[in-house]
């Protein structure tokens, strides 16, 4: 599982930043794309080799950058997250080809492997997870839904917070009722933003939602 470091930027900050840049210029811009950074490099080691994972980040860096004066700062870590998913499943759907082209038993491997679209859906998802527990939890739902996320058993979550399993156990299910409400809604956001070109993986906007 995936852990809780590779959480976007608050949207809060990313969204000071953006407005800085559009109005400050190259040195505010500077300060968005090094903020950006390392949350890239995360996003996409998790699914490739160190050197596609460099290209990657850097060329949704890139696209950032050339859109920064039309991203709407409220929606800034949509916007950054679209253009790392549509980077993503132009990363799939080249490797899906590339498995296809070598031989037959390849392309036979490469048709039981989820669609790309999956895979980004899927990865969006568990980056959604992680965001939702940052930002919406009460620190004390935080500690142990982080533990979670980290793989770790409730008893050994009890000994590190010093609370009995029970406490664990409750603070767990209220943490969960709270992180299925806000996925409700994430979700319901993603099928009204929804539309038939939404899948091209130009990295272009006008607005935020859709890069």
């Amino acid at each position: 599982m995936t852990d809780s470091s590779s959480a976007w930027p608050a949207s809060e900050t990313l969204g000071q930043l953006v407005r800085e840049a559009q109005r400050d210029g190259p040195d505010a811009l500077n300060r968005l794309l090094a903020t950006l950074r390392p949350a890239l490099l995360r996003f996409f080691e998790r699914r490739f080799p160190s050197d596609m994972t460099q290209d990657l980040a850097q060329l949704a860096l890139i696209r950032i950058a050339k859109a920064v004066r039309r991203i709407d700062p409220e929606r800034a870590d949509s916007y950054t997250i679209t253009v790392a998913r549509n980077l993503l499943r132009s990363a799939y759907r080249q490797r899906a080809r590339d498995l296809g082209r070598y031989s037959p038993v390849d392309a036979e491997l490469a048709s039981t492997i989820s669609g790309p679209d999956s895979q980004a859906e899927y990865e969006e998802l568990v980056l959604a997870v992680h965001r939702a527990v940052l930002t919406k939890l009460p620190r004390p739902l935080q500690d142990i839904m982080s533990r979670v996320l980290d793989d770790e058993a409730p008893s050994q979550i009890a000994d590190e917070l010093h609370v009995s399993p029970v406490t664990v156990r409750t603070r767990l299910m209220r943490a969960r009722w709270i992180l299925r409400r806000e996925l409700v809604a994430y979700m319901s956001c993603c099928r009204s933003r929804a539309r038939p070109d939404s899948g091209r993986d130009d990295g272009h906007a006008d607005r935020v939602g859709s890069p």
